[in-house]
């Protein structure tokens, strides 16, 4: 089937990139049912929560957001100021969100932790990944060898046939070869910088995925080809899920560790490289369908920001409470679920919503402005 008027996202109005803001707000917010499964990742359920996380959300999330920052480009005359407005809007929450992770897990572990920049940024590599995908896709937006590179790549696009499957087969290639190759350089990583190494093959293996979503910012014609049908996208998560569901160690417990843990982790590998691009492709065709946005649903894309920002301790914090009660794997869920999101959610609504040296902190928004309302990932029209 193919949606029309997918080549033009980006061109028209604020609901298109409604669409997608609401779209990567929701794929970040997923992170904290992720996260609620904390200590129970051996669970039947929740292992296949992590496994779908793993396979297509945080790729995807870069694909949308590689997209955004293109469209961002186009409409900025002075790139240079952008960058630093955008690099100081990420540094910022990162440090404070460190700054509570940090003591939150040493807390929790009961252990003295080494020197801060060995730690494990836990939830928020994501943000050191984002300064640094924002960095070089901005190097890249100016090159004029790159210029010349996409202008290449665009020609030969609009006489090929095939390209949605060229586009999820080179951009997950991509993205398992550095998935794999940053692997040894995380084990090998001397054992005071583990920590800090974990996040490594996701960092370099979802740049791809955020380049991919420059890139169909920069030419239509990408974009249509990934967005123009659905059947290889479903085909693709299908499959994905099929080949997890039949060999996945934590999903059969009971079948020999020996013969499938290898297996499982080369399968995790591949769904994390070949999943978003196929993803996307059905979440950028959502995204064209959404016209209005229930009013809860904006409140939440509103605070997803502060929210993935704060869960983390949060739901630390409850499950070290709840530990000695021994709640079963659902209301340790649950209570996790709610309490991580819900007071999140609060300090958003009345602190940073009412508070601009709070946005300030927390989302990145500049002192001098009154605005402190407006979320990190704001829809805005293009």
């Amino acid at each position: 089937m193919t949606a029309p008027g997918l080549d033009r996202i980006g061109s028209g109005g604020a609901a298109r990139i409604e669409g997608l803001s609401v779209w990567r707000a929701l794929l970040m917010l997923a992170g904290i049912a992720l996260h609620a499964t904390m200590g129970r990742e051996d669970y039947p359920p929740f292992a296949a929560i992590n496994i779908a996380s793993g396979a297509f959300r945080m790729g995807t999330f870069f694909i949308i957001s590689g997209l955004l920052t293109g469209f961002a480009l186009i409409r900025q005359p002075a790139a240079g100021a952008w960058l630093r407005r955008r690099v100081v809007r990420l540094v910022l929450p990162l440090m404070v969100g460190l700054g509570l992770v940090f003591p939150a897990v040493a807390v929790v572990s009961g252990t003295r932790a080494g020197a801060w920049w060995t730690r494990n940024p836990h939830h928020l590599w994501f943000l050191g990944a984002l300064i640094l995908y924002t960095m070089i896709g901005h190097v890249l937006w100016r090159s004029a060898l790159a210029a010349r590179l996409l202008g290449r790549i665009e020609r030969a696009a609009a006489r090929s046939d095939g390209l949605q499957a060229r586009m999820v087969l080179v951009a997950g290639l991509l993205s398992f070869l550095l998935i794999t190759l940053t692997l040894p350089v995380r084990i090998a990583a001397p054992p005071a910088w583990q920590p800090l190494a974990r996040p490594l093959p996701l960092i370099a293996g979802y740049a791809p995925m955020f380049l991919l979503g420059l890139a169909m910012a920069r030419m239509p014609v990408l974009r249509h080809a990934l967005t123009r049908r659905s059947r290889l996208p479903v085909a693709v998560l299908l499959a994905a899920a099929t080949i997890a569901l039949a060999s996945h160690q934590r999903l059969w417990p009971a079948m020999p560790a020996a013969r499938l843990n290898w297996w499982g982790d080369l399968i995790d590998l591949a769904c994390a490289a070949w999943c978003p691009p196929a993803a996307a492709a059905l979440v950028l065709r959502s995204a064209l369908a959404i016209r209005r946005v229930p009013p809860l649903l904006v409140r939440l894309s509103d605070a997803s920001f502060t929210m993935y920002l704060l869960h983390y301790p949060v739901i630390l914090a409850v499950k070290t409470v709840a530990n000695p009660w021994h709640l079963g794997p659902w209301t340790d869920f649950d209570l996790a679920l709610i309490v991580g999101g819900g007071l999140s959610y609060l300090v958003h609504r009345l602190g940073v919503e009412r508070s601009a040296t709070l946005a300030w902190l927390l989302n990145g928004r500049p002192l001098r402005s009154r605005a402190a309302a407006t979320p990190m990932f704001a829809p805005k029209p293009v």
